[in-house]
């Protein structure tokens, strides 16, 4: 089933149906900008540049606002003497948030009166309530819902409204709010990152699998790997043929992944849990070197059954930069079938590279 009718099915309840945003003009010239692709100075002309030429759009405001917020001499003043030139929505949005929204009710209440139909203003009037010592929830809430009927097109006001479910401990609608944001913006690789978590903490595969077609590489591994210790060893792409494989990518600088995440990895496959090839690369490509910190045995002892491979920049490349602890579990027929980020699977990461495998295995 397709995952855009899977999505749409989810959303028959909401108040709102999503529909695919339509970017303006301003956010099109700012993700054209690459700002963060630019050196502090260049970034910092450019990005003010963007702001004075489009003055009134608080999405793409907001975009330059992250990227030049940290090169400012003090950024709250920057956007608070703005606003009181422009005395527009967007610069009084962007003043907000440059005070973590740390503004009178009063004053967020008088623009919601002036502009009662702009989503943006009443994210705003949300997050002035949500950042309170002790906050009102279901103000919170109502706010957010309200932002998406003023616009059910604009990621944002679903992606708050997940992560508000998220905060409540409510998996089920934080789904359904997510997805909704998926449907908005079909590119947010943040929001897809959190729904894979969710369906994979929900033992959804058919709503996981279907989705993470579009991030894993559409072809298969097709790089030589050198073994740590022993570059004369290679890990050949006919390796990766045939069975079930893990690919772990882990970082030299973090002592839960050596010490704790490979640690009980090599244990259950000691126990027989892991029945597949496990190979471990270090993040960073070329210029990372992972023999420094590699020792024969694990933190308790055992030698290792894991398979440690050099970093390669041709791998990174291959696997669209994996920048932080990740798994991948790769196919008999070598492609990635799926992935899992070390990060909010702490207590369950085991369990859930153990259900992965098995899908792809089975062939999810």
């Amino acid at each position: 089933m397709p995952i855009l009718f899977i999505l749409i099915v989810a959303f028959a309840s909401h108040a709102a149906t999503p529909v695919p945003v339509v970017r303006t003009r301003a956010e099109r010239a700012v993700a054209e900008a690459n700002l963060f692709a630019l050196d502090s100075a260049t970034r910092l002309e450019r990005g003010l540049a963007l702001l004075e030429q489009f003055p009134g759009d608080v999405a793409a405001g907001k975009e330059v606002q992250i990227a030049i917020s940290k090169l400012l001499p003090d950024a709250p003043e920057f956007f608070r003497q703005r606003y009181e030139q422009l005395n527009n929505a967007a610069s009084f949005y962007l003043y907000a948030r440059a005070t973590n929204f740390q503004l009178p009710d009063e004053q967020v209440a008088a623009w919601i009166e002036r502009e009662p139909r702009n989503s943006f203003l009443w994210l705003c009037y949300m997050a002035t309530e949500w950042h309170k010592e002790q906050p009102d929830y279901e103000l919170v809430r109502e706010r957010i819902e309200q932002s998406i009927v003023e616009d059910p097109s604009r990621p944002e006001g679903y992606n708050f409204l997940g992560m508000f479910y998220d905060e409540q401990g409510d998996l089920a609608r934080a789904r359904e709010a997510y997805e909704s944001s998926l449907i908005a913006d079909s590119q947010d690789e943040t929001t897809r990152t959190r729904l894979l978590d969710i369906y994979l903490m929900q033992r959804d595969a058919e709503a996981y699998f279907a989705l993470i077609n579009g991030i894993v590489p559409d072809h298969p591994i097709d790089v030589e790997l050198a073994t740590v210790g022993k570059p004369a060893e290679k890990v050949k792409p006919s390796d990766l043929r045939g069975h079930v494989s893990l690919l772990v990518y882990w970082s030299m600088g973090s002592e839960i992944c050596i010490n704790n995440s490979l640690a009980e990895i090599n244990k259950a496959i000691g126990e027989n849990k892991i029945k597949w090839p496990v190979y471990a690369i270090n993040v960073g490509g070329n210029a990372a070197n992972a023999s420094e910190v590699f020792s024969e045995t694990d933190r308790n002892g055992t030698r290792w059954r894991i398979n440690f491979v050099q970093s390669t920049d041709a791998l990174d490349i291959d696997l669209n930069a994996a920048k932080r602890p990740c798994i991948y579990v790769i196919g008999a027929d070598g492609y990635v079938h799926a992935l899992v980020y070390g990060e909010g699977h702490e207590t369950d990461l085991l369990e859930t590279i153990i259900w992965l495998s098995e899908h792809v295995q089975a062939g999810m």
